[in-house]
């Protein structure tokens, strides 16, 4: 069982920023992060959960601007990650063209990091699977009907822990915040959530 930081929360700096989410990568009981990222205006990739940011609607405003606003760029934030720990990332915005799908790649690739894209957007993530087969992919599913979708063009999924599995893919479950919560899956799945360290705890029992 992997644990992972979802949105890189380390308890002491703001989630999904680029301090949390190196901080998180450093401590011993955490295996890995999730963050997520958004495309801006100019086709660039920042790091945020909310389609806007301080009023800003991310997918109309550059790069440039969100980073004079306190976003990081996907691109500075993975330059700085120094070690094979998960990085998990959730792509929010749909992709509908080759450039945005090479764009993303070329980010993913160069600098040699245990990458996993993973998306609500079904179409999107098979297209960039299709393209690029490397990178490892997985869908993210909320409801039970998404089960449904071709699983098997993708390398793991990430479910919501009241969904039962019924495959052998590698799992990561969102967001196990509790004992009652963790004691739903199977020791043999990956787990992200809000609290690492109190998770590390639990399962240890330290």
């Amino acid at each position: 069982m992997k644990i992972i930081a979802h949105r890189g929360n380390d308890d002491i700096h703001k989630e999904n920023s680029l301090e949390a989410i190196l901080n998180s990568l450093d401590q011993e009981y955490v295996d890995g992060v999730e963050f997520d990222i958004r495309k801006t205006k100019d086709g660039k990739f920042i790091i945020n959960h909310d389609p806007f940011y301080q009023g800003y609607l991310i997918a109309n405003t550059k790069l440039i601007k969100l980073q004079r606003l306190g976003l990081n760029s996907l691109q500075e934030v993975l330059e700085k990650v120094n070690n094979r720990k998960i990085i998990l990332i959730e792509l929010k915005s749909q992709l509908k063209n080759k450039k945005d799908f090479k764009a993303l790649y070329k980010i993913l690739i160069k600098n040699n990091l245990n990458i996993y894209l993973c998306s609500f957007h079904f179409e999107t993530l098979k297209k960039f699977k299709q393209i690029y087969p490397t990178i490892k992919c997985g869908l993210i599913i909320a409801l039970k009907k998404d089960l449904k979708n071709n699983l098997k063009i993708f390398d793991f999924i990430s479910l919501n822990y009241r969904i039962k599995k019924d495959s052998k893919i590698e799992t990561f479950f969102w967001t196990i915040n509790t004992k009652q919560q963790l004691e739903k899956i199977s020791k043999k799945d990956n787990i992200i959530t809000d609290f690492p360290k109190k998770i590390y705890n639990i399962i240890y029992e330290t």
